[in-house]
C-alpha cells in the first residue's frame, strides 16, 4: 500500500511538473520540452533511478528545449501538410490519387509517435532518430498498435471535453504522466533490443559514407 501511494504521488507530481513547465514555455514553446523531460524522467524511474525528480525534470527541460521544439514542430508541420494534401486530393482531384497520399500520411503519423520517445533513449542526429523511429514503428506492429491506441484514447478524452469537465483531476494529476509511463513500459523493452550503441554505429557509418 505504501509503494502504491508513493507511485501515485510521483505520477501526480510529474503531471504537475509537465503542466508547470509547459506553461513556463507559454504553452506553444513549452509543451514539447516538457514532454521530453517527462519521458526522460519516466525512463529513469523505470530503470530504478528515482532521485531528485524535480531537478532532473528541470535539467532535461533546459538541455533539450531547442531540440525538442525543432523535432516537435517539424513533425507537426509535416503532418498538417500531409493531412491537407489528403483532403485536397479527396475533394479536388480523385479518390484514387488520395489513397497513396493517405497511406503516406498514416505512416508519417505513426513514425511521429515514435520520434520523441526515440529522442529520449538514443543519442544521435535528427536523421538517425527518424531512421530508427521508422524501423521500430514498422518492425514492431504490436507496440505500434498499442502506442496508437494510447494516443487515440488520450485524443478522445481531450476531444470529448465532457470527460475533462466531469473529472478535471484526471488531467491535472494523472493523464499525461500515466500516458508517459505506459509509453515507456511499451517501448523500453523494444529499445533495449537495439541498444544505444547500435544507432551510434549507424551514425558513424553514415558520416564515413559522406566523406
Amino acid at each position: 500500500m505504501l509503494k502504491l501511494m508513493e507511485w501515485i504521488a510521483k505520477a501526480a507530481g510529474l503531471n504537475m511538473l509537465w503542466i508547470l513547465f509547459t506553461l513556463c514555455g507559454f504553452g506553444f514553446f513549452g509543451m514539447f520540452p516538457a514532454t521530453i523531460a517527462l519521458l526522460m524522467v519516466t525512463r529513469d524511474l523505470r530503470v530504478g533511478n528515482d532521485k531528485r525528480i524535480a531537478k532532473s525534470f528541470l535539467n532535461y527541460y533546459v538541455e533539450n528545449f531547442v531540440k525538442a521544439n525543432v523535432y516537435g514542430y517539424v513533425f507537426v508541420s509535416v503532418n498538417l501538410v500531409m493531412i491537407t494534401l489528403t483532403f485536397h486530393a479527396i475533394y479536388q482531384i480523385s479518390l484514387w490519387f488520395a489513397v497513396p497520399i493517405f497511406v503516406v500520411t498514416v505512416l508519417l503519423f505513426i513514425i511521429s509517435l515514435y520520434v520523441l520517445p526515440v529522442f529520449t533513449y538514443f543519442k544521435a542526429s535528427f536523421l538517425n532518430h527518424v531512421k530508427l523511429a521508422t524501423v521500430i514503428s514498422l518492425g514492431h506492429p504490436a507496440a505500434t498498435f498499442v502506442l496508437f491506441s494510447l494516443f487515440a484514447l488520450n485524443f478522445g478524452v481531450i476531444f470529448y471535453s465532457r470527460i475533462l469537465i466531469a473529472f478535471p483531476i484526471l488531467f491535472m494529476f494523472f493523464m499525461v504522466s500515466l500516458s508517459a509511463y505506459f509509453v515507456m513500459v511499451i517501448l523500453l523493452p523494444v529499445f533495449n533490443k537495439y541498444g544505444r550503441s547500435d544507432l551510434l554505429e549507424v551514425a558513424e557509418v553514415n558520416q564515413v559514407s559522406k566523406v
